[in-house]
């Protein structure tokens, strides 16, 4: 449409111009003008499928540059000659105009070598377009890939240590506390089943996450009895926000070692949940000892965690820590987008 509509104004222009050049009548002008630009019109969409289909990524610039000039060449030629046969022909009793058409040769000419080299420049910046886009498509969808895979290769980071103590419990147990064992195997199914379920989802509900934190609270418990202690405080309008699947649970298995492991007493672990219209803020607070601290661990799963952040949601302002000689606190937002 566009392509039909640019030549209808030019046709329009060149009656126009004809006319009142008066060197031809009105139906000539009409005639003259139709046959010639649609004639040209013609050609040119012709061109389209040869530059299209026919152009080459590693072509060099030298052979392109002679490949347009034989084209133009080609195309304005076989163009002036049909024109001129045409209109010869239906003219061929009007004298004088027949006179101003072997006159007018060498301007349109000229008039053809300029249709022919903006009408390649067009095709050549509709080409650029469509490729440029359909690179930005490609680049968006390997970008989207690498984040799926690493986002997976994150979420599948579960610390082998947990299973291994789990499992030893579990060896314990079943001497010593059958029923005890038993329990602790359902936990541990459940809690590995609902890890390996949500493998593949980049958002949970708060409230499924909580429920998955309890299960992994509750194998802890077995092992640790008394000296476990969690305080949970959640709004209740928080419930359904939604928040990377798995992230919370690294930060409760790191409080849960900086925070009872070593110690011979009941130790407290604060989570704290609260929300607002625009983002979900989870605090996670236990008692440490900086030497320990300093001694063992990484934080690799800090580490995890900031990076699926990153990922996620684009900032790195997401995951904050305090600390001082006693209380280690964790806070993430989640904005909800």
């Amino acid at each position: 449409m566009y392509f039909a509509g640019i030549w209808v104004i030019v046709i329009c222009i060149h009656i126009f111009l004809l006319v009142f050049s008066g060197q031809a009548t009105t139906a000539e002008a009409v005639i003259d003008s139709v046959i010639s630009n649609l004639l040209f019109g013609a050609i040119g969409l012709g061109l389209w499928y040869p530059i299209f289909f026919g152009k080459s990524d590693d072509e060099k610039l030298i052979s392109s540059v002679i490949n347009n000039i034989v084209g133009c060449l080609l195309a304005v030629g076989f163009w002036l000659g049909l024109t001129y046969f045409l209109l010869t022909s239906m003219f061929h009793t009007h004298q004088e105009y027949l006179g101003f058409i072997r006159k007018s040769l060498p301007w349109r000419s000229g008039i053809g070598v300029l249709y022919y080299e903006v009408m390649i420049l067009v095709y050549y910046l509709i080409i650029f377009y469509r490729n440029n886009k359909e690179n930005l498509v490609k680049e968006a969808e390997l970008k989207t890939l690498i984040k799926e895979s690493e986002l997976k290769s994150l979420k599948s980071q579960i610390n082998p240590h947990f299973l291994f103590n789990s499992l030893n419990s579990i060896s314990s147990l079943t001497m010593i506390e059958p029923a005890k064992a038993q329990e602790m195997i359902i936990k541990l199914s459940e809690f590995l089943r609902y890890t390996t379920s949500n493998k593949e989802e980049k958002f949970t509900s708060l409230g499924q996450e909580i429920g998955n934190i309890n299960r992994y609270l509750d194998i802890e418990k077995i092992r640790f009895g008394k000296r476990l202690m969690v305080k949970q405080d959640i709004s209740k309008s928080c419930w359904n926000l939604k928040l990377p699947g798995l992230i919370l649970q690294p930060l409760l298995e790191n409080a849960v070692k900086y925070g009872v492991y070593e110690s011979t007493e009941g130790s407290v672990i604060d989570l704290i949940c609260s929300c607002n219209s625009s983002a979900l803020s989870v605090v996670i607070r236990n008692a440490w000892d900086p030497d320990f601290q300093s001694n063992k661990g990484e934080g690799v799963g800090l580490k995890n965690i900031q990076s699926r952040l990153r990922i996620l949601y684009n900032r790195e302002d997401l995951l904050n820590i305090r600390k001082d000689s006693t209380v280690f606190e964790v806070t993430i937002i989640f904005p909800q987008i």
